[in-house]
């Protein structure tokens, strides 16, 4: 009974979202359809009262339209406002953004779609929400516009909310279904979120304008979060190793997602996971072990002599060249830590040239992300492990 009244009182927004972190899975599930409702009778209200009989398409690109890196000087700019105002009227009412959806012509019209890609919206995949709130932040420290701070909270109350209660987070919330439901370490969704959150827990700039009690929502979800970094390592033979792409929700085993994405480890993504995990303060024993223990196995799978770059044809190949390297699979095989590459048709195989070239051009097969952690975790030793 507790359960059930409590989930009413979320929904109802009466109720913190960081007391239903005792949910069950099946009531976190009925929140996202209960989201996903709002969301579709909302836009079906605005597109009545537009007068249209079908929706406007919203404008798309391959990037966000903005940069998310600029000088802060730039945020203190009318052409700022002017961004932060568009990304505004693409806010889903449950707080997320879309990807691929240019943010920065013009701002939606009543009727307009909020994305381009209808199973993605809103997502967290590609950077998208967790881009927006940066922006966001910034052009509400330097212009200090209510309604830019209120739209981060919003987002960060969605970013809580999606949580699975076994800490990981999907790649799509509300959910879509299939492989979007994994945890998704793809893409820098998970470590992405995280690093929101620990920016609000702790009032680092330029979330130190977050309230008292969403700070505390976001440090018990960022603790949740960190467990469930934990919790999802893959382990081989009683000894940690890095994580998959994706993980099942419940069995948090890794899992593959589209068909040319194996069952593997993901070095990319659980390089850039590293160097989150390696700027938190105070970490745990357990956490400083997963970080060695990820450390340790980068830099047991480093290839050298070899590139992977475009030929004079313009299509990717991986060569021998004196001097390369390193480099690591984008995805290894669990166990043998042997690179792997999938196609279309679900075939997994050890040589990137035994696959069709669509693949081999639309895919980083091989990264060096890695690198970064193996440079910067010397000084990571040495503060908290000596």
């Amino acid at each position: 009974m507790y359960r059930l009244i409590a989930l009413i009182l979320l929904l109802s927004g009466a109720l913190p979202a960081f007391a239903a972190s005792e949910q069950t899975l099946q009531e976190y599930r009925a929140l996202s359809s209960s989201l996903a409702d709002a969301d579709q009778r909302a836009f079906a209200q605005e597109l009545e009262a537009s007068g249209r009989a079908e929706p406007l398409a919203a404008p798309p690109t391959n990037r966000f339209g903005f940069d998310p890196d600029a000088s802060d000087d730039f945020f203190k700019t009318a052409e700022a406002r002017r961004i932060a105002d568009i990304i505004l009227s693409y806010q889903t009412p449950s707080g997320g953004w879309s990807k691929r959806t240019d943010m920065s012509v013009t701002a939606r019209k009543p009727g307009q779609m909020l994305g381009v890609e209808e199973h993605y919206i809103p997502t967290f995949d590609n950077g998208a929400t967790t881009t927006q709130i940066w922006f966001l932040a910034r052009t509400y420290n330097a212009q200090q516009k209510p309604r830019y701070a209120q739209a981060v909270a919003r987002a960060i109350e969605l970013i809580i909310k999606a949580q699975y209660p076994g800490g990981g987070w999907p790649q799509n919330f509300p959910l879509t279904g299939g492989y979007h439901d994994y945890i998704t370490y793809n893409d820098e969704a998970m470590g992405k979120l995280l690093q929101v959150l620990e920016s609000a827990a702790t009032g680092r700039a330029p979330l130190q304008f977050i309230s008292a009690g969403l700070a505390t929502q976001a440090q018990q979800s960022l603790d949740k979060g960190i467990q469930a970094v934990l919790d999802t390592q893959v382990i081989v033979e009683g000894k940690r190793t890095i994580w998959g792409a994706q993980h099942d929700a419940e069995t948090l085993a890794p899992i593959n997602a589209r068909k040319f994405e194996p069952v593997a480890l993901a070095t990319a993504e659980s390089a850039d996971l590293v160097e989150f995990l390696m700027t938190l303060e105070n970490p745990s024993d357990t956490l400083k072990q997963a970080i060695v223990a990820a450390h340790d196995w980068f830099a047991a799978n480093r290839i050298y002599g070899y590139s992977w770059e475009k030929d004079q044809n313009g299509h990717n190949v991986l060569i021998r060249k004196e001097g390369a390297g390193p480099l690591w699979g984008r995805f290894c095989e669990i166990g043998s830590n042997r690179p792997v590459v999938g196609d279309r048709d679900g075939s997994v195989h050890y040589d990137v040239m035994d696959i069709s070239q669509e693949r081999r051009d639309g895919y980083a097969w091989y990264t060096n992300n890695p690198k970064e952690v193996l440079k910067k975790f010397p000084a990571w030793e040495k503060q908290h492990l000596q």
